[in-house]
C-alpha cells in the first residue's frame, strides 16, 4: 500500500514537471497581451512598412525580456539569430519588389520559429530534417496549447485562489465572461427574428453599432495574438534546454539497399551526364557558329531546356541523398566508392548548372531582364553553392546538418537580391542595351514602367537617356507614379512609411519641370445605389492619353 501512494506522488510530480509554472506569470501574460496590441496597431489595415521591423524588435526585445524576467538560460547560439531576424525584418522596410519581400517575411518568420524551438538548445548546428519539421510544424501547433496554464496562473496572481475570493470578485469576473457569449447570441438571435431585432434596435439604439463592431474585431484581433504569443514565449521556457534530437545514429529508415545497386544506378546516371556535358562544350560553349551550323538560332537553343536542367540537378541532388540513406555501406571500400561516384555526379551537374546558366544569360542578352530571368540568374549561382556544401557534408559524413546548409544558403541568396535591388538592376541592365552592341529587341518601356518603386532612381536616369519614344513614355509613368504616391501618402498611416515610397517621392518632385506637361487624373465612376466611386488612374500629355500602370 505504501508502494502505490509512492508510484502515485512520482506520477503527480512528472505531471508537474511537464506543466509550466512560470515565476511572473502576471507580467509574461502582460508581455503576450503588448505584442497582441501591436499585431492590431501595426497591421490590422496597414500594408507593410516600418511596422514589420518595430513588430520583430518588440519579439526580440519581449524574448530578451521574458529570459531576464524568469531567470531563463538560453544557449548562446540561438540568442545569435537575434541578428538576421532583425536584418530581414528591417529589410522589408528597406525593399518592395515582391519577391524580395516575401523572402524577407518568411525568413524572418522561420527564423523566430527555429528560435522558439531551440531557446536553450545548444546543438542548433546538429538540427537534421526531423528536427527542422518538428520545429516548423510544432511550434505553431504547440502555440496555441501552451498558453492556457500560464494564463490560470496569472488569473490565481490577480483573483487569488477561488476559497478565498469575495463574492463580488466572482460576479465580476462572471460577467466579464458572459459579455462575449452574450453579444454573440444576441447578434445570431437578431438574425434569425426581425421582431425580436426591432425589440433589440430599440434598447439599444443609443449605440453606435458600426464602431462596437470594428472594436470587437480589433479586440478579436490582439486576443488572438496575444494567446498565440503567449503560447511561443512559454513554450520557448518549457523545458527549456532539454528538448531531444532526432538520433543521430538512427535515420529515418533503415537501409535496404546493397552498394552494388547504389554504384549501378549513379555510374549509369554519371556515363548519361558525361554524354550530356560533352555536347555543351561541343555546342554551347563552343561558340555560335557550332549552334547555327546545327540549324538553330543562338535564342532558340538558349530557351530550350532551361526550366528541365534544373530540375535535372534538384532531381540529382535528391537522388544521391536518398541513395546515401537507403544504402548500407558497410566498410570504407564500400564508402569510398560510393563518395567517388557521387562526387563525379556532383561537379557534373555543377557544368549542366554552368549550361543552364549560359543559356539564360544569352536569353537575357537578346530579350533583356526580368524578375523571374534574375531570381533564376541568382539562384543558380547559389544552387551551385549547396552542392558544393552538400558534397563536403557527404564526405565527411555529416548530411545530418544538410538542413542548415540549405538555410543559409536560402539566407545567402535572400541577401542577394536585397543587396542587388531586383528592380533597380532590371532597369539598369536593360538600359545597358541601348549603347551596347548586341542586337536586341528595342527597349521595354512598357514593361519597366510596372517595376515597383525600388526602381525609380534608375528609371529617372533611363528617361534622361533613352529615345525620344521610350522617353515620352516612361516621364508619363513617372508623373502617374508621383501623383500616386501624393495620394498613398493621404492615405496610409505612419505604420506603412517606407523608405523605397520617400525616396521615389523625393525624386519625382525634384522632376516637377519635366513631368508638368503631363497631366494625371483619377476616374470617377457611377454605381447605382452606392453613387460616384473612384476609378482607374489616367495620365494624358503630348502622345494621347493612357493609364497608369503603376495603379494601387
Amino acid at each position: 500500500m505504501p508502494q502505490v501512494s509512492e508510484n502515485s506522488h512520482l506520477e503527480a510530480q512528472e505531471v508537474k514537471k511537464r506543466d509550466f509554472h512560470p515565476r511572473s506569470p502576471l507580467f509574461l501574460t502582460l508581455i503576450a497581451l503588448a505584442l497582441g496590441i501591436s499585431v492590431e496597431v501595426l497591421f490590422n489595415g496597414h500594408p507593410l512598412g516600418i511596422s514589420f521591423p518595430i513588430w520583430a524588435a518588440l519579439c526580440v526585445a519581449a524574448i530578451f525580456g521574458m529570459t531576464a524576467l524568469e531567470r531563463a538560460r538560453p544557449a548562446r547560439q540561438i540568442m545569435v539569430l537575434a541578428v538576421p531576424i532583425l536584418v530581414f525584418a528591417f529589410l522589408v522596410f528597406l525593399r518592395l519588389e515582391p519577391m524580395t519581400v516575401f523572402l524577407n517575411v518568411v525568413l524572418t518568420l522561420t527564423l523566430f520559429t527555429l528560435w522558439v524551438h531551440a531557446f536553450a538548445n545548444e546543438r542548433l548546428l546538429d538540427y537534421g530534417w526531423l528536427d527542422f519539421l518538428a520545429a516548423l510544424t510544432l511550434v505553431p501547433l504547440e502555440s496555441w496549447i501552451r498558453p492556457w496554464s500560464v494564463i490560470r496562473d496569472a488569473k490565481q496572481q490577480v483573483l487569488g485562489e477561488e476559497r478565498n475570493r469575495s463574492q463580488l470578485t466572482s460576479i465580476l469576473w462572471g460577467l466579464l465572461m458572459a459579455l462575449p457569449i452574450l453579444v454573440i447570441f444576441t447578434a445570431l438571435l437578431s438574425a434569425a427574428d426581425l421582431v425580436f431585432a426591432d425589440y433589440v434596435n430599440t434598447a439599444l439604439h443609443w449605440l453606435n453599432f458600426d464602431r462596437i463592431r470594428e472594436w470587437i474585431g480589433r479586440g478579436l484581433i490582439i486576443l488572438i495574438s496575444a494567446i498565440f504569443f503567449l503560447g511561443a514565449l512559454a513554450l520557448a521556457l518549457l523545458n527549456s534546454g532539454k528538448r531531444d534530437l532526432a538520433k543521430k545514429e538512427k535515420p529515418p529508415f533503415k537501409p535496404f539497399l546493397g552498394v552494388t545497386e547504389a554504384w549501378v544506378v549513379l555510374g549509369s546516371v554519371d556515363l548519361l551526364f558525361v554524354s550530356f556535358v560533352a555536347i555543351q562544350f561541343a555546342y554551347l560553349f563552343g561558340g555560335q557558329a557550332n549552334i547555327t551550323a546545327m540549324g538553330y538560332t543562338y535564342s532558340e537553343y538558349a530557351r530550350r531546356g532551361f526550366g528541365e536542367l534544373v530540375a535535372v540537378a534538384f532531381l540529382t541532388l535528391g537522388l544521391i541523398l536518398t541513395f546515401s540513406i537507403w544504402t548500407s555501406r558497410e566498410n570504407r571500400h564500400q564508402r569510398t566508392w560510393f563518395n567517388v561516384l557521387s562526387t563525379i555526379l556532383v561537379a557534373l551537374i555543377v557544368v549542366i548548372l554552368s549550361s543552364a546558366l549560359m543559356r539564360l544569360m544569352l536569353y537575357e542578352r537578346a530579350y533583356g531582364f526580368t524578375r523571374l530571368r534574375t531570381y533564376t540568374h541568382m539562384a543558380i549561382l547559389w544552387m551551385a553553392i549547396l552542392f558544393a556544401a552538400f558534397l563536403v557534408l557527404l564526405l565527411t559524413q555529416q548530411l545530418r546538418r544538410f538542413p542548415i546548409a540549405l538555410v543559409i544558403v536560402a539566407m545567402g541568396f535572400t541577401l542577394t537580391l536585397n543587396i542587388l535591388n531586383v528592380d533597380a538592376f532590371i532597369v539598369r541592365q536593360n538600359a545597358k542595351t541601348l549603347t551596347s552592341h548586341y542586337d536586341i529587341n528595342e527597349l521595354d518601356a512598357y514593361y519597366l514602367s510596372t517595376l515597383s518603386d525600388d526602381a525609380v532612381p534608375e528609371l529617372v536616369r533611363l528617361a534622361e537617356i533613352a529615345p525620344e519614344d521610350e522617353r515620352s513614355e516612361l516621364l508619363s509613368q513617372l508623373a502617374c507614379r508621383r501623383s500616386l504616391l501624393t495620394a498613398r501618402s493621404l492615405q496610409v498611416g505612419w505604420q506603412s512609411f517606407h523608405l523605397s515610397h520617400t525616396k521615389a517621392q523625393h525624386l519625382l518632385d525634384g522632376m516637377q519641370d519635366q513631368l508638368a506637361k503631363y497631366r494625371v487624373r483619377q476616374e470617377r465612376i457611377f454605381f447605382e445605389g452606392h453613387g460616384y466611386l473612384p476609378g482607374d488612374w489616367m495620365v494624358s500629355g503630348p502622345e494621347g492619353e493612357v493609364y497608369c500602370l503603376q495603379q494601387r
